[in-house]
């Protein structure tokens, strides 16, 4: 259990039990499914976990429970498949050795940590979206345990450079709809901003068909800058110094990103 030291987590522990008493209710009605509800029950049993969940969600014990609630059913019932026992070989994370997918080193102005996606380093040839999808999710797993990542919160940057007719097709409304369902509402983490960056004009068709779907607040923080915008109002937001050459930065991407996140 935790210690109680002063105040602060005091307060906490009141919290852990508001967020208990809600876990006891959908306990005491069997809901969900077998899966579900085990690791439910092992989740209730580590405060250290609870805890990140609850600052998470701004110690909202009842948002921390819908959040922790909803990991448990996106990973057992919801997208069972994005969490295989086996995961697809971690280089695919990689091309030319240098990561597509990663967590900078460095924080933008107000203490958040920064995900990027490189497109043009995707082979799909060589493996499919769910396939990067499943290696993404150890990789935010771990950001949950960053105390910058989950104090701060996230800024996710998609560089769209080299993008094509093929890329566009494997955003399937199912997808993208996943990933929502995955990242924002089944981890406690806070997404302050989505840039996306060098996008082609047929692509933001893909985001004028799925903006409806998208919540109210992740609208209002959406950036979109097309080749011709060029990257200034990225810089605006994120100093060159922090970000590798291919977002406009000063840094080679090997010295930009956090490479302990690929440790799992």
């Amino acid at each position: 259990m935790v210690n109680l030291k002063n105040e602060e987590t005091e307060a906490e522990v009141t919290r852990l039990m508001e967020m208990r008493e809600y876990y006891e209710e959908f306990s005491d009605k069997q809901k969900g499914s077998c899966e579900v509800r085990e690791f439910l029950a092992n989740a209730f049993k580590d405060d250290a976990l609870l805890l990140r969940y609850l600052i998470g969600r701004k110690y909202r014990p009842k948002h921390a429970w819908e959040t922790i609630r909803s990991y448990a059913e996106v990973r057992f019932d919801k997208y069972p498949e994005m969490f295989p026992a086996t995961l697809p070989p971690k280089d695919f994370l990689f091309r030319d050795n240098e990561p597509i997918f990663g967590i900078l080193k460095g924080r933008d102005s107000k203490g958040r940590r920064i995900v990027y996606f490189k497109l043009n380093g995707w082979d799909m040839k060589k493996f499919s979206l769910d396939e990067l999808i499943m290696l993404t999710v150890p990789i935010v797993e771990k950001a949950l345990w960053d105390d910058d990542c989950l104090k701060n919160g996230l800024v996710f940057v998609h560089d769209c450079s080299g993008a094509s007719f093929t890329h566009a097709r494997h955003y399937t409304m199912s997808i993208m709809l996943r990933v929502i369902n995955i990242y924002w509402f089944s981890f406690p983490l806070m997404f302050k901003g989505a840039y996306y960056v060098k996008i082609p004009s047929f692509l933001t068709y893909i985001y004028a068909m799925m903006k409806p779907f998208l919540p109210k607040k992740l609208k209002e923080r959406i950036l979109i800058l097309t080749p011709n915008q060029g990257l200034t109002d990225l810089h605006e937001r994120l100093p060159p110094n922090i970000l590798p050459k291919f977002l406009g930065g000063n840094l080679e991407t090997n010295e930009a990103v956090d490479h302990q996140f690929f440790e799992f």
